[in-house]
Parts: structure tokens; C-alpha cells; sequence
């Protein structure tokens, strides 16, 4: 039940509407609080766009981090005469050249079949008693009445250790066992059976599987176990068998993978250049200030957004800390590092910039960063890799990711980061203040209002006395004429 001293009965005595007098009156008393709901929803919109760049910054910071390993630049790309006999790829670490390769034997495991169609110990596909037997070693219990799909699931079973599976097809009677693994030491032993009436359980010993052979280089005969198996740090994958056939192995630097990872980071540089240049040249709108609860109410959601994009342009504009990190991300980017040799820019290796107006992005002329790497291909990957500790100078990548790095902590120091739980950034102490001010502005207008009703109140008090005493008085004289 309501308390009936928080009950508010408006202008009852006075006639006046005092719950909109009042609103009227709250109205002018919250133009105070709501300016520090305004700033401290452009100090948010703020911390946000500086949040958006930062997270750009880390894409840039990844990408130029892959370009300081040497790793990024090393991987190799090999090419077959013959991919129907012979795929490879290799490892960064293969040695470029010509291999020559013969593939005169794949690798095969073992394959056994069985008709088990005229097996007195199987009827209708189950089996008439129980019993064991190993295979290659390892011992299989089975249970009388175990149907032929119940034999294969427990061969299967043990299959990691046994090296061997088991399929089956009961419309044919047909049983299946063959090794998981290739080469010599696949084989099918079957011993201490007990399902002497069960062709496929009874004790058997297979021929071995054979191993791949291959000449390489014109040299003596290799084996391997498998048909796929690394030999110099190439890793091969033989189709078929044709030793009448030589085929060409070409291992060579794996120029498109690195034309792609450098076309990426360009990529990723130009998207953060473009951020920046446009918060810092996006316009500012000061006559369009955020939006209060009670405005909002009033208009459409549509009119809301637009009013907002206007409302938050141009916060970062001209922004000193992101004025310096722009400068100095694209003199990281286009100067050139120290030392001697054709490549020591961007430019020099065909990435450009056009001008000062076009947001600081990079262009790739692909033909003549394709022919920097073919002529010196050490030099090129010096000028991105290069560090201090190992040669005494910073590379681009180097460079960029200092200044990158650099940049977030600024930012972060700024604007902080999402996932932090507290956030202790210059703007972030700025908003927690404003939102002290605003809880204390809060529980004052609260007292405000219950005042301005305290005051009407006693007012309706007051007025209701008075027709009280005017209408008693009123009565009296009605008396007083009526007895005369």
C-alpha cells in the first residue's frame, strides 16, 4: 500500500495544473545535469573512436610483425614435371635447385578377403560359438551369436595397436582385413585361433607389404615405408610407380606467397591510414550536441542516427596524438634504412606513395616489386627484417612496429581498452568524474522536486484553508439573514 505522505494531488484547491508546473520548473533545474550527460557521452563517443584506431593498429602491428621474421620470407615453392607420379612442397629450410626423381615402387600395405559364404562356424551372419584368437599379437574375445558387423567393430577396436582393420559385406559374404600402414613391416598374423570353422579367424600369416623406392639425383635406390615421407626437407607424396620416367623437382623461393604477405600489409597499412586521416580531418558539427533521454523521446529512431553521425564528427579532429602517430608511421613506412644497396626504401622495391593529400596510402607496383625480389633477394628481405640485435640497423618492419606499438600505448593510456575491467585512462578518470557529478546532481534535483511539491502542497494546504473559513464565514451570514 502507498504511503499516502508520497500521494500528490495537483491543484485541487488552486485549480492549478502543478504536476506540469513543476515539470516546467525540473526542466530548467535539469539543464544542469543533463550538460554532464552532453559531455560525458562525447568524452565516450571519444574513447570509442580512439578505440576503433587502436584495434586497427593491432591488425598493422600483427601484420608488420610477420614481416620482421625472416621465416615469413623464406618459404619455398616446388614445382613437378609429373604431378601423376609425384607431388612435393618443402620446407623453409630446403635447398633451391633441380632435383631429378625416378619412382620405381610404391609403398602398399597388405589386403586379405575372405568369402565366408560356406564357414560352418557362421549361420545368418553370427557366429555359433565364442572364443579368442590374437591378431599380430593381440588378443580379440568374441561371443557366441556376435554377428559378422560385430566381429569387424571389435577387430576395429584395437586397431591403434593391431595395425589392422576390418570391413565386411554381408550380401556377398565377403570379410576384409588390411593394415593400416604401408611398407615392409605391415603384415596380417592370425595365431592361437580358436575359429578353426571361420575362414578369416583361422591361423594365418600374410606376405609383407612393400616399401616405396625412388632414385633421386640419378643416385642408389631409397626406401620408405610410406608413399608420403620428407627426404631433404621436401616433403613427397608419389602417385604412381613409372621407372621409365624422370621427374623434375624445382624448388625455388616462393615469390607469390611473399608478393601476397606484402600486398596484405599494404592492405592493413592503408586501412589504419584512412582511419586516421579521416578522424582527423572529419568535420565538426558544434551546433549538434548529444541528444538527452527527453529529446530522443521526440524523435524517430532515423532522425536519432542522423542526428548522432553529425553530433560525434570531427571529435578527433586535428588531434595532436594522432597527428604525431600519422607522421611518424608514414616516415617509419618511407624513409630509408641505413646502409648500402639498391633496396633500401619501399619505394626503391615499387611501394610508393602518391602525395601528402592521398591519406598517406601505399601503392604496389607489383612487376617491379616481383623484380626486386628475383634480382636481390637478400636485399629485400634485409630492408624489412633488419634489426639492431642481429644487424645493427632497423629494418622497415622493425621501424613500423616500434612506432605502431608505440602508438597503441599512447592510445590505451588515452582512451584505454575494452576488455579492461577498470579503466584508468586520462579519458576514462575524466568520465568517472562526470559520473560522481552527475549522481550528486541526480539525488539534487530529487530533493528539488520533493521541495517544489512540498511548497504547492502546503499552498493547496493553505487555499483549501481558507475556502474552508470563507465557506464557514459564507454560512454564518446566510444564518444570520435568514433570522432576521
Amino acid at each position: 500500500m502507498a504511503n499516502i505522505s508520497n500521494i500528490r494531488f495537483s491543484g485541487l484547491a488552486s485549480g492549478l495544473d502543478t504536476e506540469s508546473i513543476v515539470k516546467q520548473l525540473m526542466q530548467v533545474e535539469r539543464m544542469k545535469v543533463d550538460r554532464y550527460y552532453k559531455q560525458r557521452q562525447t568524452l565516450e563517443w571519444k574513447r570509442e573512436d580512439y578505440r576503433e584506431i587502436n584495434t586497427k593498429l593491432l591488425a598493422l602491428r600483427n601484420s608488420v610483425f610477420d614481416l620482421k621474421l625472416q621465416g615469413t620470407f623464406l618459404g619455398k615453392k616446388v614445382t613437378s614435371s609429373d604431378e601423376s607420379i609425384l607431388k612435393a612442397t618443402a620446407n623453409n629450410t630446403a635447398v633451391e635447385g633441380r632435383f631429378e626423381i625416378v619412382v620405381k615402387q610404391l609403398a602398399r600395405g597388405v589386403t586379405q578377403e575372405y568369402s565366408y559364404s560356406g564357414d560352418s562356424g557362421i549361420v545368418d551372419d553370427k557366429l555359433l560359438q565364442g572364443g579368442t584368437f590374437k591378431l599380430n599379437g593381440v588378443t580379440i574375445t568374441l561371443e557366441e551369436g556376435d554377428t559378422v558387423a560385430a566381429i569387424a567393430a571389435k577387430i576395429n577396436a584395437v586397431a591403434s595397436e593391431t595395425k589392422v582393420k576390418a570391413t565386411y559385406d554381408t550380401e556377398k559374404k565377403m570379410f576384409y582385413l588390411m593394415t593400416t600402414n604401408t611398407g615392409s613391416e605391415a603384415a596380417i598374423t592370425i595365431t592361437d585361433s580358436e575359429f578353426s570353422d571361420v575362414s578369416f579367424l583361422q591361423d594365418f600369416a600374410s606376405a609383407p607389404g612393400q616399401n616405396a623406392i625412388i632414385t633421386f639425383n640419378s643416385g642408389i635406390d631409397i626406401e620408405f615405408a610410406s608413399n608420403q615421407f620428407t627426404f631433404n626437407n621436401i616433403s613427397f607424396d608419389l602417385r604412381r610407380a613409372d621407372p621409365n620416367t624422370t621427374v623434375t623437382l624445382s624448388v625455388d623461393s616462393d615469390i607469390d606467397s611473399i608478393v601476397d604477405k606484402i600486398k596484405s600489409f599494404v592492405e592493413v597499412y592503408n586501412s589504419v591510414m584512412e582511419k586516421i586521416s579521416t578522424k582527423l580531418t572529419e568535420k565538426r558539427y558544434r551546433d549538434f550536441e548529444p541528444l538527452t533521454d527527453e529529446q530522443k523521446r521526440e524523435l524517430e529512431e532515423s532522425d536519432i542516427k542522423l542526428w548522432e553521425e553529425k553530433a560525434r564528427s570531427g571529435l578527433l579532429r586535428g588531434d595532436t596524438l594522432l597527428n604525431s602517430l600519422y607522421s611518424n608511421i608514414r616516415i617509419a613506412a618511407s624513409s630509408a634504412i641505413e646502409g648500402e644497396g639498391k633496396y633500401r626504401t619501399l619505394s626503391s622495391i615499387g611501394i610508393t606513395t602518391l602525395s601528402w593529400y592521398d591519406q598517406g596510402k601505399l601503392y604496389i607496383d607489383e612487376n617491379k616489386l616481383r623484380t626486386a625480389l628475383t634480382e636481390d633477394f637478400d636485399g629485400v628481405i634485409k630492408l624489412f627484417t633488419a634489426t639492431q640485435d642481429n644487424d645493427g640497423i632497423d629494418g622497415i618492419a622493425s621501424r613500423l612496429y616500434n612506432v605502431v606499438n608505440n602508438g597503441m600505448k599512447s592510445i590505451t593510456s588515452q582512451a584505454g581498452s575494452a576488455g579492461s575491467a577498470v579503466d584508468q585512462s586520462f579519458l576514462g578518470r575524466q568520465i568517472d568524474d562526470l559520473n560522481d557529478r552527475i549522481d550528486r546532481m541526480e539525488d539534487y534535483l530529487t530533493r528539488v522536486e520533493e521541495r517544489y511539491w512540498a511548497q504547492f502542497t502546503a499552498m493547496e494546504s493553505a487555499l483549501q484553508q481558507m475556502q474552508s473559513q470563507s465557506n464557514w464565514l459564507a454560512s454564518m451570514m446566510g444564518s444570520l439573514s435568514s433570522s432576521r
